[in-house]
């Protein structure tokens, strides 16, 4: 394959471009379920809302967020004085991140057709 036809060759562009476009909706469904189950639980503190971040860049899909956030989704922890102590949790964090991958994974597999191809290619313009 010469140069000119790996210059014209546009499949790895819009794989980065698919799956940047995935990220970007997984990250807006999470955020979204996040949301929801915490004003289910009445979670009324802005805090809460405030310091969760999600950003996807080619390949990435990063979520940062407060230690809180993981903490209130134990169902235990363990002290020196007392051992393992059962608490109350709410689901905001590890079963909806990881609930969400498998959508992410399923996606990236299935939904990359020649249709969303020639969609990508019209969107720009290739």
């Amino acid at each position: 394959m010469s140069l000119l036809d790996k210059r014209s060759d546009n499949s790895d562009f819009l794989k980065l471009a698919f799956t940047k476009k995935i990220l970007k909706e997984e990250a807006k469904n999470i955020e979204s379920k996040q949301t929801q189950v915490m004003a289910k639980n009445r979670f009324e503190s802005a805090g809460w809302y405030a310091f969760r971040e999600y950003s996807a860049n080619d390949t990435t899909l990063r979520y940062t967020h407060t230690p809180e956030h993981r903490f209130i989704d134990m169902k235990s922890r363990k002290t020196k004085k007392d051992g393992k102590k059962k608490k109350k949790h709410y689901p905001i964090h590890n079963r909806i991140l990881f609930g969400h991958m498998n959508n992410i994974i399923r996606r990236l597999q299935f939904e990359y057709t020649d249709g969303i191809k020639k969609q990508l290619r019209n969107e720009y313009k290739i």
